[in-house]
């Protein structure tokens, strides 16, 4: 089928796709009965240039687009999109243009209008975190080189308990450090005219930005917990809040891109390289 991730909340759950394949799964006919049978809540990412009409009062077609003009507007409401008698589907659609970025989030789901968020569509960021944990990033997917399908179902089973146990690990420590925090604030001692205390943004008791993933930083707990000989721990798993507002994005320093582009440039080059020798190959 595609990639997805499946997020439980409050007993439904979300199965959330990216554009692409979103719009696959939209035009085919049984996906929806595929997302129902495994009890979850369809959460797709459409384009702005796709044709809807509201399911009172709209008798024809019209592009999306119509409804988020400009960025800093949002639309929601009940709609049947696409205008193709054999891939139409009625549902709610969620729309926001949040100032910085280049287009309009537009989410559709079957859940009520008042019942969801076009917010709660950056949660799916987390699949790409995911495939880095597994591949290069922790567990190292990319180096098994596996063909045997039981092969990679006990390799996986043991990949995905480890990442549990590595998140539930993280959690724990983060609780920790929110107690520490509130019992002995840093800078508590300091004097009011202080820097730190003048420069500080956030609450004395508020913990910092997160750093370190979750699994991140349970892998170096466990790690530490291995070094110093002591028991290992099981660890909890804390929920956190879903997203209520969109983040604007963030500004790529001046460095960043010029390093993006060259990367660019050098795989142009060396693909330009490797269809030389290709055609060399071909032509002896």
């Amino acid at each position: 089928m595609c990639h997805t991730t499946s997020i439980l909340l409050s007993g439904i759950g979300f199965r959330f796709l990216p554009s692409k394949e979103a719009h696959f799964c939209l035009f085919y006919k049984d996906f929806p009965s595929f997302v129902y049978d495994l009890s979850h809540t369809p959460c797709l990412l459409s384009s702005s240039r796709c044709a809807s009409r509201g399911l009172v009062g709209e008798p024809s077609f019209e592009w999306i687009s119509r409804w988020v003009p400009t960025p800093g507007t949002s639309w929601q409401g009940e709609v049947e999109c696409f205008a193709g008698k054999n891939s139409r589907v009625k549902g709610t659609l969620l729309m926001h243009w949040q100032a910085g970025y280049e287009s309009a989030w537009v989410i559709l789901t079957d859940l009520k209008p008042d019942e969801a968020l076009v917010s709660w569509y950056g949660l799916r960021t987390w699949i790409e975190g995911g495939f880095k944990d597994f591949k290069r990033g922790l567990w190292g997917w990319h180096h098994s080189k596996m063909r045997h399908a039981s092969s990679v179902e006990r390799l996986w089973l043991a990949m995905a308990l480890a990442q549990l146990w590595c998140v539930s690990l993280g959690c724990q420590a983060e609780v920790r450090l929110e107690e520490h925090l509130r019992q002995s604030p840093p800078a508590a001692s300091l004097p009011a005219h202080h820097i730190a205390c003048q420069r500080r943004k956030r609450s004395p008791f508020q913990p910092p930005p997160r750093r370190l993933s979750c699994v991140v930083r349970g892998r170096l707990h466990l790690l530490a917990m291995l070094f110093e000989g002591e028991t290992f721990s099981v660890g909890i798993l804390q929920a956190e809040a879903w997203p209520e507002t969109m983040r604007p994005p963030q500004k790529q320093k001046a460095s960043a891109v010029a390093k993006k582009k060259t990367q660019k440039e050098k795989q142009r080059r060396k693909r330009q390289k490797r269809r030389v020798r290709e055609r060399s190959r071909a032509a002896a």
